[in-house]
């Protein structure tokens, strides 16, 4: 974490170097310099070095800066630690109940602290961890994109972590929808959109299209791993996002290549792009339409119940 009074050494005479991210009456520069355009001021007292780039951890870095007793969590924390949310432009810090009241431009205090066995460190600052972020995002997303951030954190930390984490906060707000995602959680997925896809693929009655099936040759060769998949139909849908599509052409022929071959080793391969994750009912259509072949060439066994 950023030391509140450290300085950067400088030749004698020259004016020392604050660090990136300090407060102003901790820096030794005068209040006609701290508004020279080598710096920035973010809110009261302060400051950045001009130039920096404001992302999540510079303004983390500088709140907890200002609010030491404070530790990231929600959207905040999530950012920090790589899992799947967008940055709604705040910094959220939990704090303890009974700490004084400050108000900051830019962040967003919460009287729900985080425990010592519920922080983790992101390269020197304390910040919520996997399963305490994904309890108290309950109560800010939708299913999908709740089971999203699960999934990471599952693939992380483990089921009955996360179970117990749920368990320890019987009263947050959104915890009913936190259980829900608990048992839709897999920790197979490698992508928001990968969930997105299972969720509605599995809610339409295509259940037994899984993450983590291996697609092989006649010798037992592999030949693909499909982000889901149906081995008893010798169904699959892979999931091209954007930088398949518009990415490195070698990208785009390796994937060409990869379904070709699971297509020759007598697999339907469902393709599913941006469009059909933005129109959910695209995918449905497609996917329905693979079993309907499938069933052609393996019997009607191979359809889901709904189909049948």
């Amino acid at each position: 974490m950023v030391s509140v009074a450290a300085r950067e050494q400088a030749p004698d005479g020259a004016e020392p170097e604050p660090q990136r991210v300090f407060l102003g009456s901790a820096s030794g520069l005068t209040p006609q310099r701290l508004r020279s355009r080598r710096y920035l001021r973010l809110s009261r007292d302060l400051y950045v070095l001009g130039g920096t780039e404001l992302d999540v951890r510079v303004r983390a870095d500088a709140a907890v800066l200002a609010l030491p007793d404070a530790v990231p969590c929600l959207f905040t924390a999530a950012l920090l630690t790589r899992l799947p949310v967008d940055d709604d432009g705040l910094i959220h810090l939990a704090r303890s109940r009974t700490a004084a009241r400050s108000e900051r431009i830019g962040v967003r205090v919460h009287r729900t602290p985080v425990e010592a066995d519920e922080q983790i460190d992101v390269a020197g600052l304390p910040v919520a961890d996997g399963p305490r972020t994904f309890v108290d995002l309950a109560s800010r997303l939708d299913l999908e994109r709740l089971v999203a951030v699960g999934d990471v954190v599952l693939r992380r930390y483990g089921a009955q972590t996360l179970a117990d984490a749920v368990a320890r906060r019987p009263r947050r707000p959104g915890l009913a929808l936190a259980r829900m995602a608990l048992p839709l959680l897999d920790a197979g997925a490698d992508s928001p959109a990968e969930t997105r896809a299972r969720l509605r693929l599995h809610a339409a009655g295509f259940r037994a299209l899984r993450h983590g099936v291996v697609i092989r040759d006649e010798a037992g060769e592999w030949l693909a791993a499909p982000d889901l998949a149906d081995d008893v139909a010798r169904v699959a849908v892979q999931h091209d996002g954007w930088l398949h599509v518009i990415g490195k052409p070698r990208q785009r022929i390796s994937d060409l290549a990869r379904d070709e071959v699971s297509r020759q080793a007598d697999w339907e391969v469902v393709v599913s792009t941006a469009r059909d994750d933005a129109q959910p009912h695209l995918l449905l259509a497609k996917v329905t339409a693979a079993y309907r072949r499938a069933a052609r060439l393996r019997g009607g066994h191979v359809l889901p119940p709904h189909l049948r």
